[in-house]
């Protein structure tokens, strides 16, 4: 039914514009018809600066019924702005007041455009991609417009609410803030409702609905939602704690429940780490599976927990004890069937599994498949192998109820042929040797599986050889290579002769044919004829096998390579490790040098893939040594040694010397861990006593130097020359920087070596103590360092006259040199210099610098309490005790837990040196992978103490 306009209404408001009305409105047809972008936007900008000028300008319904149809309702104008549109709606707003009646016409349209096009054909909610991309600034714009014209009841309508969730979870900072002014503005509307009249949501079904959703929470969501916008917005976390419970005690109303989603997210999603842990951390206290799930969050709540840095052992970890407490109430099988649903980092994973109790009840096979695959394709190699591990713990019923074949599935599933994993190879060879329907189960047995058992236990070896020889030839399949192959691996003769004799019946593999044949490539072809290799992939897999047995049954010494005219660097590229640990084993026993020494550098070309070889490291070494000049010997040494994740003892003694530059270059070697690879290190420290390769490589160097096998006395001098060399070329530097780190190396090397070369003494001792812009744990090694290897007290008490010419830092480290050396050896001191010392502390005690005078007081007060315990006779000892402790009070006691005063206690609980050194990098915060965490665990008191004082140095930063 057409709605008729007064015709008053509609002569006043065409006035006389009707013309240029009825022109402009043409202007953008033609334009808009024919395509002229330029042309019209020339219209549209002409219109627009008569709508901003001072003049007043009036235009007809109808051009603004145009202008919201080609500005504001077309999607694919990519022309218009946020300006260009306020403009239009400021105008028809006025428009409107003017003239109610055909303006109630524009605020309907609009209204249209803002609420309607938010449903789908059958009243489905679309998603937020379909929702108009002008919908909120139309509605913030004229929502006063459309309750006071169209009424509050029609405003309030399901469309409304739909168009605000929309915003909220826009990824546009601007439309998540119309959405608060929008609910604002309709609080106020309601507001204002129930004032002028009481039974406001009684007469209107809506405004009822409304309110029952609205007037409780929403003061508080909005200002929770606008929180969380700003980078402080953990700030808002006092709130949530107290509105968060409120907000869930009304989830159980649907309508409700949507915009309690909506803020989940939002603090998911939030770019403030505190806000995040905030809110998993509720989760998990609070929620559980059943739960998230009602508010389809479960894999968004997962996926939030799959971040490393939640589980960093230096500094936050999700509480396991809540994450345990999680999975326990919501039920095993709801839980793993949602585990499988996030793409898991390594780290995140391994935890949850972790959280499992062991020896879950049984679960389906597919689901368990789904979870191996998850666990295999973690990257991290190690964290990978401890989840393995956990997966066999969990899932134990279920393991042990599989058939053979499922249990195949299973550990492919599980592990890559890359996987050196062989933990449950007893549970494997029990269930080859109980399959009973093994002519089934071979559909399993694949080279893949053959490389992944290769590597196990010999006994799953030998039972699959016990099935193989029951089964008619036609199905041996890749069985029959392995096992040819694998007898090689057997050191018990009847075991092997067993395997082999079964070759001479069932495939006429005549072992003394074998044995006669001298020339590599007969035997190949011989094997591949008669162990009926048909595909290249067989063919090859025999060549590449055939070369070891050749090497290992064949060659006795290296002569033979010369008679057989074969090279034996092709012998290595073409085998396996047992090829290589043949040949380098037969160069070890090599006296003369070789004409062809290409071997060597195909020897150096496996090492560095296969770095463990230690067989091979050696071969090279020991050859080089022994037959190369010192210069030649010492290159091949460090191209072995920088291929090698150890320092193995065995190589090093193989050379006549090794050089001071290469055994620094060691015991500096290894590339920093950062970031997400320090969290792995640092979790895997702490819950599995793992240790990282570089920290315990450079400890392989230090303890080959302090063993006596090179003069240490220059090598210390250069570790402090090259520290005090950096100091000068670089006084300021990063916390954990290279710089940094490389100092960190040297203080610990020297602090372990000096421990042996008790009579060291260089005067470079005092440039490293006294470098005026250290970090502090490097001065508190170096302290503790100058206080072991001085050689009397009046060396100390020769610098300690010079304190007034220093700076405020290099007075306080000579002080803690003090400090440590006169609590340790103060049966070593004169009376008459225990007394100077007393004399240079005291003036020390009322000096002006706060810090200075503070520390003197507390170290002078130590030692006083040292004298007296030790009966040392000295005058007014009591007297200035007394005196320190009534000035200090209650500081005396709450300053005993400072860094500095806890040296002299590690010292002496510490007496190997790198021990000291991982205590005091421990205690100050080093990055994990700077220092052996094992070694602290023998003195866990200690720990304990110097626990406190690293705790006061975490640094709480407030995430952005």
């Amino acid at each position: 039914m057409q709605i008729q306009k007064p015709e008053n209404d509609a002569q006043l408001e065409n006035g006389e514009n009707v013309e240029m009305d009825n022109m402009l409105c043409d202007l953008i047809d033609i334009h808009k018809v024919k395509g002229n972008e330029e042309a019209l936007k020339r219209v549209l900008q002409s219109i627009y600066s008569q709508l901003n000028s001072s003049h007043e300008v009036k235009f007809g319904t109808k051009l603004y019924d145009k202008l919201i149809s080609v500005v504001i309702a077309d999607r694919d104008n990519v022309h218009v702005n946020r300006e260009q549109i306020s403009k239009v709606l400021d105008a028809v707003q006025a428009h409107a007041r003017q003239f109610p009646w055909p303006g109630l016409c524009l605020l309907r349209k609009l209204s249209s455009i803002s609420l309607c096009e938010t449903l789908g054909a059958e009243g489905d909610q679309l998603t937020g991609a379909q929702l108009h991309p002008h919908a909120g600034q139309i509605l913030e714009h004229l929502l006063d417009d459309f309750v006071r014209e169209l009424g509050l009841e029609c405003t309030c309508s399901p469309q409304l609410f739909t168009v605000i969730q929309e915003l909220l979870q826009s990824e546009l900072s601007e439309n998540r803030q119309l959405a608060y002014s929008i609910m604002r503005k309709l609080l106020l509307s309601i507001e204002k409702c129930k004032e002028n009249n009481k039974d406001c949501d009684k007469d209107c079904p809506q405004v009822q609905a409304a309110l029952k959703c609205v007037e409780p929470h929403w003061p508080a969501y909005i200002v929770i939602m606008e929180q969380l916008e700003h980078q402080d917005s953990h700030l808002v976390l006092p709130m949530l704690s107290g509105q968060l419970p409120r907000f869930v005690a009304s989830s159980q109303d649907n309508d409700w429940l949507s915009w309690l989603r909506i803020l989940y997210l939002r603090l998911l999603d939030n770019k403030n780490k505190l806000v995040v842990r905030w809110t998993l951390e509720y989760f998990l206290l609070h929620s559980n599976i059943a739960e998230l799930r009602r508010v389809n969050l479960l894999t968004k709540f997962l996926d939030a927990t799959n971040k490393t840095e939640l589980y960093d052992a230096e500094d936050y970890m999700l509480p396991e004890l809540n994450i345990k407490a999680f999975v326990q109430n919501s039920g095993t099988l709801q839980f793993l069937e949602s585990l499988v649903t996030v793409p898991w980092l390594s780290l995140p994973l391994l935890h949850w599994l972790r959280s499992m109790h062991p020896r879950q009840p049984h679960v389906a096979k597919s689901l368990l498949l789904k979870i191996c695959g998850r666990v295999r394709s973690l990257q991290h190699e190690t964290l990978r192998y401890e989840a393995q591990n956990r997966m066999f713990d969990i899932f134990e019923p279920t393991i042990e109820s599989f058939s053979l074949g499922d249990y195949i599935q299973f550990m492919k599933a599980l592990c890559s042929t890359s996987d050196n994993f062989c933990r449950d190879h007893k549970r494997f060879t029990a269930k080859i040797a109980n399959c009973t329907n093994i002519t089934e189960e071979m559909v399993y047995f694949d080279k893949a599986l053959f490389t992944t058992i290769f590597r196990t236990d010999v006994k799953v070896g030998i039972e699959l050889h016990k099935q193989l020889s029951q089964l008619p030839r036609a199905q041996h399949g890749w069985w029959r290579l392995f096992s040819f192959f694998f007898s090689l691996k057997l050191e018990c003769p009847s075991e092997r002769m067993h395997i082999l004799d079964f070759y001479q019946e069932i495939y006429d593999l005549n072992i003394d044919v074998l044995e006669r044949i001298a020339d590599l490539k007969e035997l190949q072809q011989y094997l591949v004829e008669k162990l009926k290799c048909e595909t290249e992939e067989e063919i090859s897999f025999v060549q590449h096998r055939a070369v070891d047995w050749f090497t290992c049954e064949k060659l006795i010494t290296w002569k033979q390579l010369d008679e057989m005219s074969i090279k034996p660097g092709d012998l290595v590229s073409q085998g396996t490790i047992l090829t290589a640990q043949r040949i380098a084993t037969l160069l070890n026993n090599i006296e003369a040098r070789l004409e062809d020494e290409s071997i060597l550098k195909a020897l150096m070309a496996y090492l560095k893939q296969y770095p463990d070889s230690v067989l091979v490291a050696t071969a090279i070494v020991k050859y080089a040594s022994t037959h190369w000049p010192i210069e030649e010997s010492d290159q091949i040494l460090n191209e072995v040694l920088e291929a090698s994740q150890f320092l193995n003892i065995n190589v090093l003694c193989c050379t006549k010397s090794v050089p001071t530059a290469l055994l620094i270059r060691g015991v500096l070697s290894g590339n920093p861990l950062s970031g997400e690879k320090c969290i792995e290190y640092g979790y895997l420290i702490n819950q599995y006593n793992y240790f990282f390769t570089s920290c315990r490589k450079r400890d392989s160097y230090i303890n080959f130097v302090i063993e006596g096998k090179t003069d240490t006395n220059p090598l210390l001098e250069e570790l402090l020359r090259i520290n005090n060399e950096m100091t000068e070329k670089k006084q300021h530097y990063l916390e954990n920087s290279k710089e940094h780190r490389i100092k960190m190396r040297i203080a610990r090397a020297l602090l372990r070596i000096t421990f042996k070369s008790s009579s060291f003494w260089s005067d470079q001792l005092w440039l490293a103590l006294l470098a005026a812009n250290e970090r502090e744990n490097i001065r508190y090694m170096y302290e503790c360092l100058v206080a072991r290897c001085l050689p009397n007290v009046e060396l100390l008490l020769k610098r300690l006259q010079q304190l007034a010419a220093l700076k405020a830092c290099q007075q306080l480290s000579l002080i803690s040199v003090l400090h440590i050396y006169c609590l340790s050896k103060y049966n070593q001191i004169r009376v008459e210099q225990l007394q100077r010392i007393i004399d240079l502390l005291l003036p020390l005690t009322m000096t002006k610098d706060l810090e200075i005078r503070l520390f003197a007081q507390l170290v002078l007060h130590r030692l006083l309490v040292q004298f007296e315990d030790s009966n040392i006779k000295l005058p007014g000892v009591t007297n200035m005790k007394l005196a320190i402790e009534g000035s200090l009070g209650h500081k005396l006691l709450e300053c005993q837990h400072e860094g500095r005063l806890l040296l002299p206690k590690i010292c002496y609980q510490t007496p190997d040196g790198l021990q000291a050194a991982d205590f005091i990098l421990y205690m100050t915060y080093a990055p994990c992978d700077e220092y052996f965490a094992d070694a602290l665990r023998p003195n866990m008191k200690l720990k304990s103490e110097l626990g406190k004082y690293r705790s006061s140095l975490k640094i709480k930063v407030v995430p952005g």
